[in-house]
Formats: structure tokens, sequence, C-alpha cells
């Protein structure tokens, strides 16, 4: 079996898990057993992974120990009277005039109850999926968490957290104990019990092979593994700092380096990044997979440019400092005094929690240059179909990039692409003069011009339009598949 490591696969599912969804069905073509595996616990994930078409595809860790729901969902009446013998009103419960149990519901089921002392400190949270009591937290009288405890299908303990209080009143991880197969087993973090979880696949397994598709979730716990399986990394991302052969390893791949005799080989999305790694880690096989593809019917699609919105670009792009949106933006403000019709819509996360620094300092741009009514942040949309069929270009500005999906993605729809030209993937995508323009990296000036010039060329247009796909056959269905029977078969 084939397992693709994950940290979980919920509502805003990410371009990793995509392309892992886009795996399972290559593997399937190929007569080759796959499953997603996810660490995290996510509520509701269930309904998540039916929506994508991948029920039953999925290995989660805590499901896995925990038992898969079996049976009607009871109702929410029923739980609450087994929960407690508190009169419930309102969401309620009142003994004596105080307040001993607050009910929280998401839509018509039960989110999770709060349970309170006589001082009015919450003791205990028991949260639900699906109106099943999935887990229960409590805290200590500074109301800082201290155990969580997750059950079986039946009701019975079977994984708990241990926290203790760290800087800040912040509670920390300090022991993981688990009951399995008989025996009471104890971890110190997250690692080795996913080395553990991944040792109970692998020896119900007589063929092993796991995947990482992010290193935080799995390169650990494959140095941890006692059970023998084949091991591959996947990077979706650059391996060094400046995406140079030469750069410095980012902290994960100094791991990688250092424990090639626990992998089988490592999976780079392009060419020019797979010999750079071989370059420089040459104890493993260097392998090149794209980390998508085009399904083979999109080939002989005709593109019409006749319902494109003149002037209309669009990036697809975190927002975050590494994406340098502000170039793209001045260029929009630039363009704009020429072109009047110019219009820039930006697709992708504010990662307002990490990188609020970037999001913020965008947003004044605009503000200051008065530009809103002509640049937007769009936010995440997971299928940009209509997005890139109605725009005119596609811009990346991007200091480096593991691939870039959105390059092959608006191409795969027949628009046309302005990139500089970075490691890694624009290159091995975009071809000058043929179905987009390549820049140097960072050279606002240029990509300027050839914008300019690529939105004032109404034919131009169409002919990179129409040739969008022409140096894209080796991210073809077809050539993929080829491309992953190289990495089982050795080759």
């Amino acid at each position: 079996m084939h397992y693709f490591i994950t940290s979980q696969i919920d509502t805003y599912t990410s371009a990793i898990e995509i392309a892992e969804i886009q795996r399972l069905k290559l593997f399937d073509d190929l007569d080759q057993p796959a499953a997603i595996v996810t660490r995290n616990y996510v509520r509701d994930a269930a309904q998540v992974w039916n929506q994508l078409g991948i029920s039953g595809r999925v290995i989660n860790l805590f499901q896995y120990f925990q038992g898969s729901p079996d049976g009607p969902m009871p109702t929410t009446q029923a739980v609450l009277k087994q929960a407690t013998d508190v009169p419930i009103e309102n969401n309620v419960g009142v003994v004596d005039g105080k307040t001993r149990v607050k009910v929280s519901t998401y839509g018509d089921e039960l989110y999770y109850i709060d349970y309170l002392d006589k001082w009015g400190f919450t003791d205990r949270r028991d949260f639900y999926d699906q109106n099943r009591l999935a887990y229960s937290e409590y805290f200590d009288d500074s109301s800082r968490l201290n155990s969580r405890i997750y059950y079986t299908q039946s009701g019975e303990p079977v994984l708990t957290f241990r926290y203790h209080g760290g800087p800040d009143n912040q509670a920390i991880l300090s022991l993981i104990m688990l009951y399995h197969q008989h025996q009471h087993l104890q971890f110190d973090d997250m690692d080795q019990l996913m080395a553990y979880f991944l040792d109970c696949l692998a020896q119900a397994d007589p063929d092993p092979r796991f995947y990482s598709d992010r290193e935080d979730v799995a390169v650990v716990p494959f140095q941890l593994m006692k059970q023998p399986a084949k091991r591959y990394i996947i990077l979706h991302s650059t391996f060094t700092t400046n995406a140079k052969r030469d750069g410095e390893f980012y902290p994960y791949v100094k791991k990688i380096a250092h424990m090639t005799d626990k992998l089988t080989g490592i999976i780079s999305s392009t060419t020019a990044e797979a010999e750079d790694v071989h370059a420089r880690i040459p104890g493993t096989q260097s392998y090149t997979v794209p980390v998508s593809y085009i399904p083979n019917r999109q080939f002989a699609k005709a593109f019409s440019t006749a319902n494109r919105t003149p002037g209309q670009i669009i990036a697809v792009a975190r927002v975050t400092k590494l994406k340098q949106l502000d170039h793209i933006i001045n260029i929009a403000i630039m363009l704009h005094q020429k072109l009047p019709e110019v219009d820039l819509k930006i697709y992708g996360y504010e990662d307002s929690t990490s990188d609020a620094k970037t999001v913020n300092h965008l947003h004044q741009m605009i503000k200051d240059q008065q530009a809103d009514d002509y640049i937007h942040f769009c936010g995440y949309v997971q299928d940009l179909t209509e997005v890139y069929e109605d725009a005119d270009v596609l811009a990346l500005t991007s200091q480096f990039e593991g691939f870039s999906m959105a390059i092959l993605e608006a191409l795969s729809h027949g628009c046309p692409v302005v990139s500089y030209d970075i490691n890694y993937g624009p290159g091995e995508m975009v071809e000058s003069g043929v179905n987009g323009e390549l820049v140097a990296a960072d050279d606002i000036r240029s990509m300027y011009e050839k914008l300019l010039a690529l939105l004032t060329n109404e034919d131009l247009l169409k002919t990179y339009s129409w040739q969008s796909m022409i140096p894209l056959n080796q991210f073809s269905e077809d050539s993929v598949k080829a491309d992953w029977l190289k990495v089982i078969e050795g080759v």
C-alpha cells in the first residue's frame, strides 16, 4: 500500500492536500493501492472527506485508535440526557442559582459541553463529533489545560495527553499515554506517537510505502520507526533558503541529509531541483515527479479569448512576504495609469496570523494609492477555473517557488503567464514567446514592460493563449503516471 502523509484535510484544503487527492486518482489508474494518512484530529473531517470524494481513502491517527463511528448519529437530546443529570434550558444547566453546565452547539449538533464547579470555574469540557463524545479537556485553577482524553466509540479512554505550565501561562505537552493492543504505552511527543502509528500500518502491510508530503509531520517519525518500510520525502518547497544549489539547508532538510539510510528516495517537482538535491544529498535516490498534472483531455481543449475580461491580471499566491505581492501591486498601479481597464485580483489566504505585517502593509499600499477600485484581495477560492478562463494574464513575482501550481493551472486553462525566472518551476512551464514571458528575478521594470506589451497586443494574447499547452507535455496525466512508475519500480 502507498500512504501519502500530511497533517490534515479540512474545509480549507491546501495545494498539498489537493495534490494528494489527485495522486490517489493516478495511483488508482496504475492499479496501485493508496490512501492518505493524516495526523491531526479535525472535527467533522468525515464530512469534508465525503465532500472531496475521498471517503474511505483517509487513515487518521486519532480515528485509527478511537475507531470509526458505527450506526446512526444519536440525537442531541438523547446525548444531553446521558451526559448530565442537570436539567438544560436554553443550553444552560443551573443548580441552586448557579450555572453548572453550558452547552454549545454547531448547527443542530453538539459542539461541546462545559462543566463548571461550584465557584464557577470550568473544570471539564467535552467535545463532540456527529453527536458522539470525541474527547474531554480538563483545566487547572488558572484555566490552563492540564489533560486531554480521547475516547473509543464505546466511550473508553484510549489516548491521554498531559500538559504542564510553561511561559506566559501556556500549556506544554509533557506526556502522551496510549492503551493499544492490551498495552499501556507512553510517548514524549507527537513525533513518537506518529512513528508508532506508522509502525502499526507497516506491520499490517506486506509492502508498506510511505510518502511524506509535509516534513513537520513525518521526517522525525521516519527516523523513529522500527518496522521496515520504504520511505520517501516529497519536496513541495525549495530545499535551501535561497532556492539555489549551494544555499543553506532548511532545518528539516538538514535532518533529511543525515538520515539517508532511513530513506528510499527524495521526490522533487522539477528536474532542476531534483538535480540540485542529488548534488547536495547524494546518499539517496533523487526523483522528479511534478506535484500536479494536467488531465489528458485538457490538451484537446480549444481556448477562446473572446470572453476574457480585457486588462484582467490575476495573482494566485498566499499573502506572505515570500510572494512579493507588493511588486505586482506597484506594477498594476503603473499599468492602470496607461490602461484604465487594468484590474488586479489576488487570490490566496491572507496569513494575518503569521505575517500580519505583510498583510497590513499591502492593504495600506493600495489605500494610499487610492487603488481599491482596481486592486482586490479575493481570498482563498478552491476552484479557480472560471478565474483562469476570465483573465488576460497571470503574473508571478515570488522570490522563489517549489513548483507553482498556479502557473500550471493557468496555462492549462489558456491563461498566459508573465513570471520572474526563478527557481523552481516557471522555467519548466513558461517559454518566452510561446505561452508567456520570463523576466529576470525582481526586475519590476521588465515585468511592467512585458505586461504592458502583452495587454496592448490582442493578437499576441490570443497566440499565447492558443499555445499555452505547447511546453507542458511533461506535465500531462500520462507523463506524470510514467514518472510515478519510475518511483514505484525503483528505476
